[in-house]
């Protein structure tokens, strides 16, 4: 895939870091992904989703089962149901949390950093975005995500932290995903989430993951099932208000 790691370091020695365009191969997986996923005229077309969720929480020591309802608007509008818990809601740079039977309530400010910058690993991960300026993209080590060979990137973006995506290396679909956040639960501590993907489907011409584990600082957080989901261009706007 490359060509001798010698030639390679004498080129970054020369050149310094390459810039996304530059990196080929970081590029081409990018390129793959999206093609196996649905191709970008549809990822450009649905900026929006709707899913219904079912799950279990493992934050609390043993699994807590839970259903939710779910909604985006790329790039910076979010809004989850936790059915008798909460309601979160992301407008850009605006959040709120509705507890079950109480007054909705501003997010205080680490909670909404850290929102938002879960919400910006989310939309990286939508890939087409990555096609645009800014981003610099840097190949990582193969490794294998459930069983199975995966090839990596790594995606640096001015005031975020670094997003890892790794995909099958046959299919190209995403499987797993890396980011580091300052948990508000935990005091602002830097916690380790990573996402992998699996039970593709394809819903309006579009592969959706279907099933979605979520580790944090390597122990299993949540454990969900996505289905009812429905693709749009855009969402009322009613639904990323206040709740």
């Amino acid at each position: 895939m490359r060509k001798t790691w010698c030639a390679a370091f004498v080129v970054c020695l020369v050149l310094g870091p390459a810039r996304a365009e530059d990196k080929g191969e970081p590029m081409a997986l990018v390129n793959k992904a999206i093609k196996a996923v649905g191709g970008a005229d549809k990822l450009t077309k649905f900026q929006a989703q709707t899913w219904k969720e079912k799950g279990t929480y493992y934050g609390m020591g043993e699994g807590l089962p839970y259903t939710a309802t779910n909604a985006v608007q790329w790039p910076d509008k979010y809004s989850m149901n936790i059915h008798g818990y909460f309601v979160i809601v992301l407008n850009g740079n605006k959040g709120w949390m509705k507890p079950e039977g109480a007054e909705a309530m501003e997010m205080q400010k680490e909670q909404l950093e850290e929102q938002m910058e879960s919400h910006y690993g989310g939309w990286v991960s939508t890939l087409v975005p990555l096609k645009g300026k800014g981003f610099t993209l840097t190949a990582l080590d193969e490794t294998k995500v459930d069983g199975k060979p995966a090839s990596g990137i790594k995606i640096a973006y001015k005031g975020h932290g670094d997003v890892s995506l790794w995909f099958d290396k046959d299919s190209g679909l995403l499987v797993k995903s890396a980011q580091r956040l300052k948990s508000a639960q935990q005091g602002g501590k830097e916690v380790l989430h990573e996402g992998f993907f699996s039970n593709y489907q394809e819903v309006q011409g579009v592969q959706i993951p279907m099933k979605i584990v979520v580790h944090q600082d390597g122990k299993k957080l949540v454990e969900a099932e996505n289905h009812d989901v429905k693709l749009a261009e855009k969402l009322d706007d009613k639904t990323f208000t206040k709740p």
